[in-house]
């Protein structure tokens, strides 16, 4: 009997954690420099030019909150704010709602309606806002698709004015956000184990309790995602409040751009968009610490 004795092959060089370390700065500076660019600066200018005094054109160098204290000393902004706050609350639980119910059908569905149904949730992505919007402006006109389909059916004996609503406002976010609420929800159903919802169901719960028990606290973190995203974009929205509001309907969007282009009050246009920011920056750091709690929950 022969035996044969290999060696061992070395080893390679393990690269040391330092070098490794010493090369991070390096690969994070573009991505750093974009965010100054295109972040970081503009914001930086924006809240410069809502403390800024103007003379006519000309920029002085006098500090001022009088832009912050006129904006909320007038009861038509407080009440363009609430408008807006709200309208973007509804936007956002709408999403996120309808979001869920399409994406669950997408990740647990075996039917053949699935390449349909996620061909028709992409397909707003492919075109602009502002031609999915005159688009709605179509159907929802006085002698739109709609208002043909009410009055055929009886509903009303004359035409319903939908532009110029909320109603419009909100139906045409909905319909513009929703592929957002989709793909949020949809990554968060894929992360949850089918043989939890088998487990579930094989000890007697149904389909519904099932759902309720175990599925939608698993995707809750996911679920605050997408309502925090179609939130924050609703609250900035500006083309569907401008053309399905038909002048009528006025959000903080829409008042940017009348003090910038119509009353030239640039300073309180500032103002205006850095309230935005505000708004925002508070939602999205409530809901991220809500995320977090729920993460910590499970």
């Amino acid at each position: 009997m022969t035996t044969s004795l290999t060696a061992t092959p070395p080893r390679p060089p393990v690269p040391a954690p330092a070098r490794k370390r010493s090369r991070l700065p390096l690969l994070t500076l573009p991505a750093t420099v974009w965010v100054l660019a295109v972040f970081a600066v503009p914001t930086m200018i924006l809240l410069a030019s809502s403390v800024l005094t103007y003379d006519g054109a000309k920029v002085t160098t006098h500090l001022t909150l009088e832009h912050y204290t006129d904006l909320f000393g007038d009861s038509y902004f407080r009440s363009v704010l609430w408008d807006t706050i709200w309208t973007s609350v509804v936007v956002g639980l709408a999403c996120t709602a309808m979001g869920l119910l399409v994406a669950h059908f997408l990740v647990r569905s075996r039917s053949r309606l699935r390449t349909l149904v996620l061909l028709i949730v992409v397909s707003p992505l492919v075109s602009s806002v502002v031609v999915r919007t005159y688009g709605w402006l179509v159907l929802l006109q006085d002698d739109g698709l709609l208002n043909k389909i009410l009055l055929w059916a009886g509903v009303t004996d004359a035409p319903v004015a939908f532009i110029g609503t909320w109603f419009a406002v909100i139906v045409g976010l909905v319909h513009v956000l929703l592929p957002f609420a989709v793909f949020t929800a949809m990554s968060s159903v894929q992360g949850v184990d089918p043989a939890l919802e088998r487990a579930s169901r094989d000890l007697g719960a149904g389909p519904v309790r099932t759902f309720f028990r175990i599925t939608l606290p698993l995707i809750r973190p996911g679920l605050i995602s997408g309502f925090m995203l179609t939130f924050a974009i609703s609250l900035g929205a500006f083309a569907t409040a401008a053309v399905l509001g038909g002048g009528r309907v006025q959000t903080l969007a829409t008042l940017v751009r009348y003090r910038v282009v119509v009353s030239l009050e640039w300073g309180q246009a500032a103002a205006v968009a850095v309230v935005i920011l505000v708004v925002s920056a508070i939602t999205v750091s409530a809901l991220l610490w809500a995320g977090n709690q729920s993460r910590k929950g499970i």
